[in-house]
């Protein structure tokens, strides 16, 4: 009989089966044979470490499919998207092992720009390399929103293991347990020095347009508050805020905001609204107008 090589990462990327199922494979190997064959990268077993040792310890036969892997990482991923039992797993469970492919993702991204960058201007549109974005691949992996999947890597690095172990389970919600978690590792709120009274008087931009950052403080000016608030911020004329927080946010920052700020005036105002806007977006900005 074969003897296979067992790798821990491999065999513990999932959570192991139960009891009761694990005794339910070993019955029915034990019946009917081992009719799945052990996926292999040359002696490594990449998929079948339950069906290897039922195997073993029973002296039943088995076939071996060889598989071809540039790294373990590639193996693992491999073995992650062709895993059955992974449907069974929670949220939080899918997100956590997604985020173990961050590195490898994020790599990828970071090779296929450089790629990219270095075929700028050519005229072959099939040679460009497209571009990854590591968030919205990781979510992809793990079948749920790129949104969620951040609240899961800040639940890893900020939870403590009890409501990491409850939300496996299905216990609580990833978005309650993120929101608990959140408001706990806040900073203290900064001891006011001045008066209830003596409030700040509130910049207007100048008739010139300056830099946003003359007329909204920055992030670093920020960083004795908490929070800030819309208490202070002219209803009629937000653009200087956005600008500013533009330019402190991540890349994309003002894409997404468009898109959300679409999609809730979809939601309550419909596509009679929504449409005019779209057209006009096109009409302006697409080098094929409709």
């Amino acid at each position: 009989m074969t003897n296979l090589v067992i790798h821990p990462e491999l065999k513990n990327l999932l959570p192991p089966l139960t009891k009761k199922e694990y005794a339910g494979l070993e019955k029915d190997i034990l019946e009917n044979g081992c009719l799945s064959a052990i996926v292999a990268w040359n002696e490594t077993i990449v998929d079948g470490h339950n069906r290897y040792e039922i195997c073993q310890k029973h002296g039943i036969s088995f076939n071996i499919k060889q598989m071809k892997f540039a790294s373990l990482d590639d193996a693992m991923f491999w073995a992650w998207t062709h895993q059955e039992n992974r449907r069974n797993l929670t949220q939080y469970q899918r997100g956590e092992l997604a985020l173990k492919f961050k590195p490898m993702i994020a790599e990828k991204a970071k090779s296929n720009m450089s790629l990219g960058g270095s075929k700028k201007g050519s005229t072959n549109s099939a040679n460009l390399t497209k571009p990854i974005d590591t968030r919205k691949a990781l979510a992809e992996i793990a079948n749920v929103a790129p949104d969620t999947i951040s609240r899961i890597e800040f639940l890893g690095e900020h939870a403590d293991e009890e409501t990491k172990e409850n939300l496996r389970q299905g216990k609580t919600t990833i978005n309650k347990e993120y929101k608990r978690v959140k408001e706990k590792t806040a900073k203290p709120k900064a001891t006011r020095t001045k008066k209830a009274s003596e409030k700040s008087p509130v910049a207007k931009p100048e008739t010139s347009e300056p830099s946003p950052s003359k007329n909204v403080p920055c992030i670093e000016e920020l960083v004795s508050v908490q929070r800030t608030t819309l208490m202070n911020i002219r209803q009629d004329d937000p653009d200087y805020l956005l600008c500013n927080l533009a330019s402190h946010f991540r890349k994309g920052y003002i894409a997404d905001l468009i898109l959300k700020g679409m999609k809730f005036l979809h939601e309550k105002e419909g596509e009679k609204t929504t449409t005019p806007i779209a057209k006009e977006i096109a009409k302006c900005y697409l080098k094929n107008k409709p």
